[in-house]
């Protein structure tokens, strides 16, 4: 029986690398790269999956320094559930990034962060 516990409560906290996050008014997102990732690469693009259809509606990122870094997006005309934002060159350091979104009626918005080593 002890093991049996055991293993559902390894099996709990055991996450795969893109584990669901909670941002903002608890809408659940999938980002890629996942919320406090520390990557050996840099990433292309920013991938946001949310549990249902939103208008993204703004995405900001922030490197190291808290420096404003552009990124393109434009905001959708409809919802959808997946998002894929192109991010420029990106070298070491910290970076954040800020979205906001509408779906189901209000306003959500997020913070996730990651690492470049």
């Amino acid at each position: 029986m002890k093991r049996l516990i055991l293993a559902a409560a390894l099996a709990l906290c055991a996450t795969p690398a893109l584990a669901q996050e909670t941002h903002g008014d608890n809408a659940e997102v999938q980002s890629v790269p996942a919320d406090d990732a520390v990557l050996a690469a840099a990433p292309s693009a920013l991938s946001l999956t949310f549990e249902h259809a939103v208008v993204l509606t703004q995405v900001q990122l922030h490197g190291p320094g808290h420096t404003a870094i552009p990124v393109t997006f434009t905001a959708p005309g409809a919802a959808t559930a997946s998002y894929s934002i192109p991010l420029p060159a990106l070298g070491p350091g910290a970076y954040e990034v800020h979205w906001n979104a509408t779906g189901d009626g209000h306003a959500m918005e997020g913070t996730l962060h990651f690492t470049i080593q």
